[in-house]
């Protein structure tokens, strides 16, 4: 009888004190959660030049607090190419906002994003909004040169710094005063010694910027190198044909420049717009990697197109009737 007292107080302790902790585990469990947390990432932190990065940031909040959206500062080297918000996630204990923010990259080595303010609205006890904010940490990235991606290649050099040039206006005025006086000396003979013809001289077509380059452009589809194999042979004249009509049309020297320098010169550059700007920067950079990174590309993949757009959206209206009319 006493053996059964014991075992029964015995079994009525061990239950206790599991109940207890059991209530105890619950309330852990149950530890509310922050009003408003917070979180920052970026979907490429080893990103190249020219590619595009997406900086987002969650928020999660009380389902009575309004989250405005976020007073983003873009670094040096960044351009901002669009952003927005995604749908609002509405649990039980806490509401979800993502606000992202697209970035284009302009410019190699260590980039840092500060941190950024999140302002809210949340209610007190009697109801009335107060104005508050939280800072989303600050998060790095490190931009990669294309050139440095195949490691110490032989075939390779580094690229150059940036250098101003100055237009060569010297060079222009003797070259130009010396087609002057040819042209004088090809008059005065021609009166001299040739005589009045009834019939018509020939045309000589002279070929524009745009027309040239949509030429060898025809030319170099017509080659099929992609399916022959030679990749890299075709996005590398590709890239020269984009290069020479940039020169011929808008007098800098696209050739001799690396696409970086382009992009540096393109900042105060007036004569195209900055869409007009992206595409050449894209179609340069997307080259560049498969002729120095040799990225691997399927068959279909051109750039041929995109090159014919841009040369046609850059055409002068006047000349582009006169070819229509024609």
């Amino acid at each position: 009888m006493e053996f059964s007292k014991s075992i029964s107080k015995s079994l009525f302790f061990i239950f206790f004190v599991f109940f207890i902790t059991f209530v105890n585990t619950n309330i852990s469990w149950c530890a509310k959660l922050d009003p408003v947390s917070v979180d920052v990432q970026i979907d490429n932190l080893k990103p190249t030049l020219g590619d595009v990065i997406t900086y987002s940031i969650t928020v999660s909040h009380d389902p009575d607090i309004v989250v405005d959206m976020p007073e983003y500062v873009i670094p040096e080297g960044l351009e901002k190419v669009e952003n927005g918000k995604s749908k609002l996630l509405k649990n039980k204990q806490q509401n979800t906002q993502e606000f992202w923010l697209k970035l284009r990259i302009d410019k190699t080595g260590p980039i840092s994003f500060p941190a950024t303010p999140v302002w809210f609205n949340a209610p007190d006890q009697n109801k009335n909004l107060i104005r508050g904010n939280i800072l989303a940490s600050e998060i790095n990235i490190e931009v990669q040169s294309l050139l440095k991606l195949e490691g110490n290649v032989s075939d390779l050099k580094d690229i150059k710094p940036i250098s101003k040039i100055d237009a060569p206006w010297i060079h222009y005025f003797w070259k130009a005063l010396g087609i002057l006086c040819l042209f004088v000396l090809a008059y005065a003979l021609g009166k001299k010694f040739l005589k009045k013809s009834d019939t018509k001289p020939e045309k000589i077509s002279v070929l524009t910027a745009e027309q040239q380059a949509i030429k060898e452009l025809k030319n170099l589809e017509n080659r099929d190198w992609i399916k022959l194999g030679r990749v890299r042979d075709h996005f590398f004249e590709l890239s020269e044909i984009l290069r020479r009509y940039l020169e011929n049309r808008y007098f800098f020297p696209a050739q001799e420049w690396t696409t970086e320098e382009i992009i540096y010169h393109f900042k105060n550059f007036s004569d195209l717009s900055d869409s007009q700007k992206r595409k050449v920067i894209t179609i340069l950079s997307e080259s560049d990697k498969i002729k120095f990174a040799k990225a691997k590309v399927e068959i279909h993949y051109d750039l041929i197109e995109p090159v014919i757009v841009f040369i046609k959206d850059t055409t002068p209206k006047k000349v582009f009737s006169e070819e229509i009319s024609s």
